[in-house]
């Protein structure tokens, strides 16, 4: 028979399960810290493309705007340019509005402001 000694102490085989129950219980607390952190990843790299894709979408407006007012600027070159061609050569008004029309389509197609893009 066993002493009252014996059976309050541990035996070697209990022991062993006890480290193997602290091993499980710090493993499973590092895998809910990995899920932790892989979570705070993944929200810091949606945060980052969203800032991304804003920053994007705004050089995308300027660089659009800078090509409009260029585009613009040069239409106004070109119909003065037709304007005093007109003059020189006294050619049917007609003409010039049709190839200004055709400017104007093509301008605001290359500015994707066209109501077509």
């Amino acid at each position: 028979m066993r002493s009252p000694a014996a059976t309050t102490r541990p035996t070697r085989a209990e022991e062993a399960a006890s480290r193997v129950l602290e091993a499980e219980r710090a493993a499973l607390a590092q895998v809910e810290q990995c899920k932790l952190q892989a979570l705070q990843l993944v929200a810091e790299g949606r945060a980052h493309a969203e800032l991304v894709r804003k920053r994007a979408e705004a050089r995308i407006e300027r660089l659009r705007e800078r090509m409009t007012v260029a585009a613009r600027l040069r239409q106004e070159r070109i119909r003065s340019e037709m304007a005093a061609l007109e003059r020189d050569m006294g050619t049917d008004a007609s003409v010039f509005a049709a190839l200004d029309r055709a400017i104007t389509r093509i301008i605001e197609e290359l500015a994707g402001t066209s109501e077509s893009s």
